[in-house]
């Protein structure tokens, strides 16, 4: 069924891509090979960067609102019940101790508003990027502005890296032209290093994607008051409902985006009252990005190389390169805490999704891998990396 289906979408990519660009000019088959497959990527990343507004909307349509924020305290109240049993509940004294020690909220509050989005898109272009660069560098642009077409079966290999003893090639009907070069995922791959940067990107894009959308429907169906709404009684969305639950004897919280604002957009702004899912709490985004960012960047550090010794000065460098960014999880856990968006709970539900959605993805891969090591089938090596 599998085979079936990759089979299927590798003959309707071809029919696009030959319909746009003709049969006759491997050069511009590449071209427009590349473009969609930018433009792909570029609507998936898209879509799941938006899954806080897509729950917003969901939730406007399908459901009352005040429904939606019974159902949201009821859960706030449950997180701050297990919380209290499991002494968790430091919220209110760290925001206060912060406040009385050190303020600067307008930095913190930016920080909660921008470097969540900010960072984590410029990571994704980065390694969008860098996948596409080396995809480039694959392609022999000079054979195909000779003229050539794309290999056959029974063509010499233009590949660095020469057949396995054990290939076996495709059927005629089945052109190699779209055949990635050896295995498209892990496959025989012992390390993360060792796979290629489109391979890297594959998997570390569908450890991002598949946590965001858990953490989708984590909003969908735990839809969580934030702590900084508990208080709250005169804030109003966009359709004029009280979005707090004016618990003012119970809970001291500050909202400080609301008290102080940040440099970038204040929640009274119409496009965030429109767009922002209030209660879009449990798990933490900013959680799941932000550790997400620093697994993949140490992932793509890699361990010190055996070459450079301790003394050396890259040594260092590289070590410091490759740890100074588990800071950058650790300083949003303690933003998102002391500006009373998020709970304890909510960051380490966020890391729970992150690591449920890495062994997933790890598990898959190595099961593909697994998979094809043992078919013996290996796909014919072509002009293009794809």
């Amino acid at each position: 069924m599998k085979r079936r289906f990759s089979f299927v979408f590798r003959q309707l990519k071809r029919k696009i891509v030959v319909g746009i660009a003709g049969d006759s000019n491997p050069q511009r088959q590449a071209i427009v090979s590349l473009c969609l497959l930018a433009l792909t990527e570029l609507a998936l990343l898209t879509l799941t960067f938006c899954t806080n507004f897509l729950s917003a909307y969901i939730h406007n349509t399908l459901e009352v609102f005040h429904d939606f924020r019974l159902r949201a305290l009821s859960n706030a109240q449950s997180i701050v019940s297990f919380e209290r049993a499991t002494g968790l509940f430091f919220e209110q004294p760290l925001q206060r101790w912060h406040d009385a020690g050190f303020g600067g909220w307008r930095f913190w509050n930016t920080y909660y508003a921008g470097v969540h989005p900010v960072v984590t898109v410029l990571f994704l272009v980065f390694i969008l990027v860098r996948m596409f660069a080396w995809k480039l560098t694959r392609v022999n642009w000079k054979r195909m502005n000779e003229g050539a077409a794309p290999l056959s079966s029974s063509s010499p290999s233009l590949s660095p890296i020469a057949a396995p003893a054990d290939y076996i090639p495709l059927a005629a009907s089945d052109s190699p032209y779209y055949a990635p070069e050896g295995a498209s995922a892990v496959a025989g791959r012992s390390s993360f290093g060792e796979l290629t940067p489109a391979q890297q990107y594959r998997f570390l894009r569908a450890v991002w994607v598949l946590s965001a959308w858990l953490a989708f429907f984590g909003f969908l169906f735990v839809p969580t008051m934030p702590p900084r709404l508990l208080p709250v009684c005169d804030f109003l969305n966009a359709l004029g409902a009280n979005v707090g639950a004016c618990l003012t004897t119970e809970y001291s919280f500050i909202d400080t985006i609301g008290a102080h604002g940040s440099l970038l957009w204040d929640w009274n702004d119409e496009s965030v009252k429109t767009l922002n899912n209030p209660y879009a709490a449990f798990p933490s985004q900013h959680t799941i990005f932000a550790a997400w960012c620093a697994i993949a960047w140490i992932k793509l550090i890699g361990p010190a190389s055996p070459s450079l010794r301790p003394t050396s000065s890259r040594f260092w460098l590289r070590g410091l390169l490759r740890w100074v960014i588990v800071l950058y999880p650790m300083v949003t856990i303690y933003c998102i805490i002391i500006t009373a968006n998020h709970y304890v709970s909510d960051a380490l539900g966020g890391l729970v999704v992150l690591a449920i959605s890495y062994g997933a993805v790890h598990l898959y891969y190595a099961f593909r891998s697994h998979h094809f090591f043992f078919s013996k089938r290996v796909l014919s090596p072509s002009l293009l990396p794809y």
